[in-house]
């Protein structure tokens, strides 16, 4: 049984600060439309959404009717998630490798790139554990940057700036082992932190035959709309199904 980890390097209690302002209202809105779309969500179903972080996508679902679990390892950012929350949004401080969560789930996330950050075996085990909350023919929607459109732009610098503060990140790219490595260097009212991550870069046939073989059915991809994936799409959405009783592999 894993440990209750401490926040990855990546999600420090100043990564709400540059990251919850990253995305539109507008752009925001489309990625509940996709979940809702390739979910084939209703009102009243249960979601589970693994690293759910300060409860962006937790909260916009709950706001839209569904019942929501959100998990996560960050104390910090599990308190914003249920400050600014929703009544049908439940927060459970926990390990996305090992929820402790009961099953019977419609739909599992693992969303806004979440996978990749620790090892295969890591995310082996999220995969995992989401197969078995999930109801028979739940779908599991695993999202990320489309490597195949990222890795062609790859930028080995990037910066945010809010309110003065600043986050500096410098990337690096091994083929051999599909990692992004990065170092990140904070400045917040003058104070500088720095450290270091990496994160897996999945190919999508890559991600597929790894999700199929922990015993998932049906894998399809779709790009931030939800429509079928392209080499330029920004965005991959990967949704895959349990099983229905009687065809498990």
């Amino acid at each position: 049984m894993h440990e209750i980890p401490q926040p990855h390097p990546a999600f420090e209690a100043d990564y709400d600060l540059f990251w919850r302002r990253y995305r539109s209202e507008k752009a925001e809105a489309q990625e509940l439309d996709t979940i809702e779309q390739l979910g084939a969500l209703r009102p009243g179903m249960r979601v589970l959404d693994l690293a759910c972080g300060f409860g962006r996508i937790s909260n916009g679902l709950a706001a839209r009717g569904l019942e929501i679990v959100g998990i996560d390892s960050s104390t910090h950012l599990l308190e914003i998630a249920r400050k600014e929350g929703h009544p049908a949004a439940t927060y459970v401080h926990g390990d996305m490798r090992n929820p402790q969560v009961d099953e019977g789930f419609e739909v599992v996330l693992v969303w806004s790139t979440s996978l990749g950050y620790y090892e295969e075996s890591d995310d082996e085990a999220t995969l995992s554990s989401a197969l078995q909350a999930l109801v028979p023919g739940g779908r599991l929607l695993v999202e990320s940057r489309h490597w195949d459109a990222f890795g062609r732009t790859f930028d080995p610098y990037t910066e945010k700036r809010y309110d003065g503060d600043v986050l500096r990140e410098w990337h690096r790219y091994d083929p051999l082992l599909g990692r992004q490595i990065t170092e990140q260097e904070v400045v917040i009212d003058g104070r500088c932190t720095q450290r270091s991550y990496h994160v897996r870069r999945y190919g999508i046939p890559e991600l597929r035959s790894f999700i199929l073989r922990l015993g998932y059915d049906r894998v399809t991809a779709h790009d931030e709309c939800g429509r079928p994936l392209t080499p330029t799409s920004e965005r991959a959405v990967l949704r895959a199904y349990r099983p229905l009783i009687g065809d498990e592999h």
